[in-house]
């Protein structure tokens, strides 16, 4: 009887591991199976382009000074949004760079705006006093703006054109270079 139940229980699970091989091997990606069809082969670079752009959300935050900032006062330049905390290592290592950006970039056409994220203006203005960064910092304490970008994990930098759009996110830390190159600058 123990050696009916044993052969029948090793059958069952040798009938359900066929199952899960076949159902794994038929709805298994295969990045080189993957074909992307263009219906609108006749569209140009700059209408593809186009097409990517969300508009920004306004918001209003006040700095670690307490003075009111809005994303829709700096219209007419580019604007990169980090979106970072104190605890975030890769945030600290990023923010060297972000600094180095600043102080090339603070003349030019370009803003930058580091928001942290729920954390307390004391904390946030110690971080950035002991570290003598000089860029602007804004708070997002009960994290609605944060909520408003979808904004999942730290750091994460969009990068807003001109006209108020969002060409550009990037989640993840980001060298001097690649702000500059997101930014389109040299």
């Amino acid at each position: 009887m123990r050696k009916k139940v044993f052969i029948i229980s090793l059958l069952i699970l040798i009938g359900i591991s066929i199952f899960v091989v076949k159902y794994y091997n038929n709805n298994a990606i295969n990045k080189n199976d993957i074909t992307i069809n263009n219906k609108d082969e006749n569209i140009n670079e700059t209408e593809k382009k186009e097409t990517k752009k969300l508009q920004a959300i306004d918001f209003k935050l006040k700095d670690i000074n307490g003075k009111e900032v809005s994303l829709s006062q700096f219209k007419g330049k580019k604007v990169f949004l980090n979106f970072w905390a104190t605890w975030c290592g890769y945030c600290k290592v990023e923010m060297k760079d972000i600094e180095k950006l600043y102080k090339e970039t603070k003349d030019k056409n370009i803003v930058i705006l580091a928001i942290d994220v729920g954390e307390k203006a004391d904390i946030v203005k110690d971080f950035i006093n002991k570290n003598n960064y000089s860029f602007p910092v804004l708070l997002d304490i009960d994290q609605k703006v944060t909520e408003s970008y979808g904004i999942q994990g730290f750091p994460t930098s969009l990068f807003v054109d001109e006209e108020g759009y969002v060409y550009s996110g990037i989640q993840g830390g980001m060298t001097l270079r690649m702000m500059k190159e997101q930014l389109n600058i040299e």
